[in-house]
């Protein structure tokens, strides 16, 4: 096993990644600006930049590469077009019965001042597209001629499907549940009884797929096999989803119903025994040692913020 890349590495994939970030870059500038009525797109982005950068991306494919394009390319290509079409027609939708409820780029701007806009927002969700897409652009650039499916794709699109599935049904609970304004967050659908943020879990397994899918260049790329970037590289994007997740859309989730559902009973027995992220039957969470609850699990101090004894 070897770690050394050539600077060609690095000539071949960046034409890639600058495909998938020219479009978000510009769409975020435009959007996330303090005081703009155009802040009200950023339900729209979810639809627009994924899409946009890797189409992009697979037509600078198509226009350099000497075969044609292989199935894989198409898959994950396809497979980040309709997560982000679902994703972002869901965005809409609740944008249109809930109103355009995201308020943290005022927040921000109130807080820290009008550039805090550049340091905390525009620039982490220009390179947004860029991360989570990197398992897709090195399938678009390095392609592998001599293996037409593997096991890997099996799993990883396995793995994409679940999470597709998952946070497209916990998506749709938890807004029926907002229009019905149950007082009972915990009694949205069949996954809560197993994690406490199913359309999380379900948006890492979508990446965790993908970049499964990716470790073909690890095991078969006829240059780069057994390199160990190409081991690293595609979990780059499962990990920095599983980092925004937790510390950003998860905390902000739990915080929340902590303050709506704190006094209750029922809430506190709930989240006692079940799961922050990962799926997992009531019963044997409960017989987990508590270390590994912590960090296996996540349950972390920080989700007990805004929790009524």
């Amino acid at each position: 096993m070897y770690s050394y890349i050539s600077l060609e590495f690095f000539y071949d994939l960046y034409p890639h990644l600058l495909c998938i970030f020219i479009p978000s870059f510009f769409i975020q500038l435009f959007i996330n600006t303090p005081n703009s009525y155009f802040r009200v797109m950023d339900n729209f982005t979810g639809l627009i930049e994924f899409i946009s950068g890797i189409i992009w991306s697979l037509f600078y494919t198509l226009q350099t590469q000497v075969e044609t394009l292989q199935f894989r390319q198409i898959l994950v290509t396809l497979c980040v077009i309709l997560w982000s079409l679902r994703l972002g027609g869901f965005l809409i939708y609740r944008m249109f019965v809930l109103g355009p409820l995201d308020t943290r780029i005022d927040d921000l701007a109130k807080k820290y001042g009008q550039l805090a806009i550049i340091g905390f927002w525009l620039c982490p969700h220009a390179f947004w597209s860029v991360i989570c897409c990197l398992p897709v652009a090195l399938l678009h650039a390095f392609p592998i001629t001599d293996v037409e499916f593997s096991i890997l794709d099996f799993f990883g699109f396995s793995f994409w499907i679940c999470g597709f599935l998952m946070e497209s049904f916990a998506d749709q609970n938890k807004l029926k549940a907002k229009l019905a304004r149950k007082k009972k967050y915990y009694h949205l659908g069949t996954m809560w009884n197993y994690c406490r943020n199913p359309n999380h879990c379900g948006e890492v397994l979508c990446w965790l797929g993908l970049s499964i899918i990716a470790l073909n260049l690890f095991f078969h790329h006829s240059l780069h096999r057994y390199n160990l970037f190409m081991l690293i590289l595609p979990q780059i994007s499962p990990l920095f989803t599983l980092s925004i997740m937790l510390f950003e859309a998860t905390l902000a989730s739990e915080i929340n119903n902590n303050k709506r559902f704190g006094n209750q009973l029922e809430y506190h027995q709930y989240r006692k025994r079940t799961s922050v992220l990962w799926p997992i039957t009531s019963d044997i969470y409960l017989r987990l040692p508590k270390w590994i609850r912590k960090t296996l699990f996540f349950d972390l101090d920080m989700y007990n913020k805004g929790l009524k004894k």
